[in-house]
């Protein structure tokens, strides 16, 4: 079965074409709020390079947040049109869990206003659920898991950044334990704008 990938919930932008576990096109660069105006190129030149046509896709995987307000609803859209409209089964994945590439990942992404969404994963099984909080919080929070590295958007707690070399095969790993959306209509954006732990 052929399967789309996509994420737009960050500064990068990745669209990735698999069939069969085996990667037949990924594109990962950082597009920094031109998403919108890459996705649909990128799309179509992954099913030109893959050699399939956009009915011959079974099964779309999507990020939906926490992360960029707009690059959430860019995925999301898309997503949800080719899920609708060619009866396409869709499974939605939080974006931190799909930048977790470290075995034991603490995902720290910029939320702006001295703020940050932190999630924590052990092999991609979540150990603390998606949060938004205040720098301080995070920085006592990250001292109780001192074995996990910390992924993303390290210089937040003065660190350096840390980015997965293949969000594809990370959202690969994610698709296999989740579960297809049972109503698309109704699937909604992670934003945790009012989130608290």
């Amino acid at each position: 079965m052929y399967k789309l990938y996509l994420d737009t919930t960050t500064k990068f932008l990745c669209i990735g074409i698999t069939s069969n576990d085996k990667i037949l096109y990924q594109y990962q660069t950082i597009a920094e709020k031109k998403q919108s105006e890459m996705a649909i190129p990128y799309i179509e030149k992954a099913l030109n390079e893959a050699k399939i046509e956009l009915k011959d896709i079974g099964e779309v995987i999507v990020t939906i947040g926490p992360g960029s307000f707009t690059g959430i609803r860019i995925g999301m859209c898309i997503a949800k049109v080719l899920a609708t409209f060619h009866h396409i089964p869709l499974k939605a994945i939080s974006s931190l869990n799909a930048y977790a590439y470290k075995e034991k990942s603490i995902v720290i992404l910029d939320a702006k206003a001295n703020r940050a969404y932190i999630g924590i994963y052990d092999n991609h099984k979540c150990v603390l659920n998606d949060c938004v909080l205040d720098l301080n919080s995070i920085t006592e929070l990250v001292k109780k898991y001192p074995n996990y590295s910390i992924v993303l958007d390290g210089h937040l707690l003065g660190l350096d950044d840390d980015y997965p070399t293949n969000i594809i095969e990370n959202m690969m790993k994610i698709e296999k334990i989740t579960k297809p959306v049972e109503d698309v209509e109704k699937l909604i954006p992670l934003y945790l704008k009012d989130a608290i732990i």
